[in-house]
């Protein structure tokens, strides 16, 4: 989970991907991404990635930048509206809903704690799709 960073911008998508980073250890940045954290070693809080996760490519146009530079490959969250210049992966949601924004992050998160063998099953996960979404 170190090796993976998701940075929304949007205030949409902060409380699922906050809830995201509580369920998997998973580090996020919900707001402005500090500048220069994957580019200038000399800074404290400076950090390596394998992998960036973007909810919108164009607010979130800053790390996705800095990945560029570093050879970090971007997964981005899209829907009609966006553009794909740049991005490795994009995967097609509504990413300007809260609710399909706490959807996708409620299912990332449980999938992804089958796969590391963390839950063995669906059943074992236990945060809910409410803590994931807002009104």
């Amino acid at each position: 989970p170190e090796d993976i960073i998701v940075a929304p911008r949007r205030e949409n998508g902060w409380k699922s991907v906050k809830a995201f980073g509580n369920a998997t250890g998973i580090r996020t940045f919900a707001g402005r991404y500090p500048p220069g954290i994957l580019t200038n070693p000399q800074l404290e809080t400076f950090t390596e990635a394998k992998v960036i996760l973007v909810t919108d490519s164009w607010p979130d146009r800053n790390i996705v930048a800095d990945a560029i530079k570093m050879g970090i490959p971007v997964v981005a969250l899209c829907d009609t509206n966006n553009q794909s210049n740049n991005i490795d992966l994009v995967v097609p949601l509504n990413n300007k809903g809260k609710k399909s924004l706490g959807l996708f992050f409620w299912i990332l998160a449980r999938e992804y704690l089958i796969n590391r063998g963390t839950i063995k099953s669906e059943d074992e996960f236990k945060s809910t799709i409410e803590d994931f979404t807002e009104e």
